[in-house]
């Protein structure tokens, strides 16, 4: 095998370990956004529930400032949730450029 074959052959090699890198990290990252949004969702049923037995007001006046403030909290969690979608798109398409510019550099364009 020729010096130029090696070179190449390690290259490959390296971008195969950088692509199986960037699956962890955005294995890595879906797992902390579900674990963030979990940690939401019961924050929100705990808040809940303690609003409703420490509320000074009626039950159907509890009901709706508690339906508002789940609706509140749900777009909340649907904007953080897409803002993390985002940023991870956002990752994968620089992580696909940067290859890109590797590959021009090691085909000598």
């Amino acid at each position: 095998m020729s010096e130029a074959e090696s070179e190449a052959l390690d290259a490959l090699e390296a971008e195969e370990e950088d692509v199986e890198h960037e699956e962890e990290d955005v294995e890595h990252g879906d797992h902390r956004a579900r674990t963030f949004l979990a940690g939401l969702a019961i924050g929100a049923l705990v808040g809940a529930g303690v609003a409703l037995l420490f509320a000074p007001q009626s039950g159907e006046e509890t009901r709706r400032t508690v339906a508002r403030r789940a609706k509140h909290l749900a777009r909340e969690a649907r904007d953080r949730y897409d803002d993390v979608k985002d940023r991870i798109r956002r990752a994968r398409r620089e992580k696909g450029r940067a290859g890109d510019d590797d590959d021009d550099e090691a085909s000598g364009e």
